[in-house]
């Protein structure tokens, strides 16, 4: 896997931090496009001066603990859908879907971790063992295609894949994109979201701006595209960050971690995994993970913690697309001065 390219130290005190959280656009209740996270809009939202950001930006990059931030699309509108498949052989798992990745299109991003369970020998211990855990997402027509997709993952491991579970996201109501709507969809998951420009985009998908922008924020309002930031929580050198896993839509559990002090002050982001839904934390050492999940646990005390967590997008993703080609663009990686 890539190393960091500079060692991996960073500052990653409340500046830091609250960059950080703006990436939680466009889940945080504010979805119009022109909020969409860039160095100047954070600048503004923070009254710091943008070379501040862009500073910490690079340092967070730099130091490998952002990977990527990326567009997705919530695959209840899209002609394809989402499994996430819950592997064993973890150690093996994230290094070989990533070292194929080109060999693999179909793979949309790996996620890997370590969380803390019960000692199931003696429940009353409290001792608690490690278990890793480990997920690639497959983006596959329907269950029978899914099933070919499996078959060339399993050849690349050269032998059965230790499938624990598999997953898709719920579906919800609406209607399956097509036409323009889904062209733009399609075009956007292959732009990198700090780079993007509204005006690039409309000359190569050949629409007026206004038109584009328009289209766009609809997207927005009707929740079909969003944004998250791909983290590796291994590589930052003196940072900790743990994440929180509950049974249910995250909107269930938010206004409850948001009345507590404790939880709120060190909340960076969250996010829905299939039926989970996961709230990462900022934590300043590891007698505050143990204060978290006492925390936690008062909330739901089925609730899982987890560390040492990172995920790795796909550069080389396909998205099946009705009578289109096959876009193999490799997205940007890192800073520029985004318009």
């Amino acid at each position: 896997m890539p190393e960091p390219i500079n060692g991996g130290r960073m500052t990653f005190d409340e500046i830091s931090r609250s960059i950080l959280r703006r990436f939680q656009w466009p889940m945080d209740g504010n979805c119009r496009y022109v909020s969409k996270p860039s160095v100047y809009r954070i600048a503004k939202d923070l009254n710091v001066h943008p070379k501040v950001v862009k500073s910490r930006l690079t340092e967070m990059f730099d130091s490998g603990l952002i990977r990527g931030v990326k567009f997705y699309a919530d695959d209840s509108f899209m002609p394809w859908r989402r499994y996430f498949i819950l592997t064993g052989r973890t150690k093996r798992v994230p290094r070989t879907v990533h070292d194929h990745f080109p060999e693999l299109p179909f793979v949309e991003r790996v996620i890997f971790g370590t969380l803390y369970v019960p000692n199931s020998v003696n429940p009353s211990d409290a001792l608690t063992v490690e278990s890793e855990f480990a997920s690639i997402s497959v983006i596959a027509l329907n269950d029978e295609d899914l099933k070919k997709k499996i078959n060339v993952l399993e050849r690349q491991f050269g032998g059965k894949l230790d499938i624990i579970e598999i997953l898709k996201d719920p579906l919800k109501e609406g209607r399956v994109l097509n036409g323009m709507n889904l062209a733009i969809v399609n075009a956007i998951m292959y732009e990198e979201p700090l780079n993007m420009n509204i005006n690039d985009m409309a000359q190569k998908l050949g629409v007026p701006a206004r038109t584009l922008r328009r289209r766009v924020q609809k997207l927005l309002d009707d929740n079909v595209i969003y944004e998250e930031v791909s983290l590796d929580t291994n590589k930052p050198i003196g940072v900790l960050i743990t994440s929180v896993i509950m049974k249910g839509d995250l909107h269930n559990w938010l206004p409850t971690i948001s009345r507590c002090k404790f939880l709120d002050d060190r909340l960076l982001l969250y996010k829905n995994f299939s039926r989970y839904s996961f709230f990462i934390f900022y934590t300043e050492n590891f007698s505050a993970i143990d204060d978290l999940t006492a925390e936690v646990s008062k909330i739901d005390p089925s609730s899982l913690v987890t560390y040492r967590n990172g995920s790795y997008n796909n550069p080389y993703v396909n998205y099946p697309m009705p009578g289109a080609g096959v876009n193999t663009r490799k997205p940007r990686v890192g800073i520029t001065d985004p318009v």
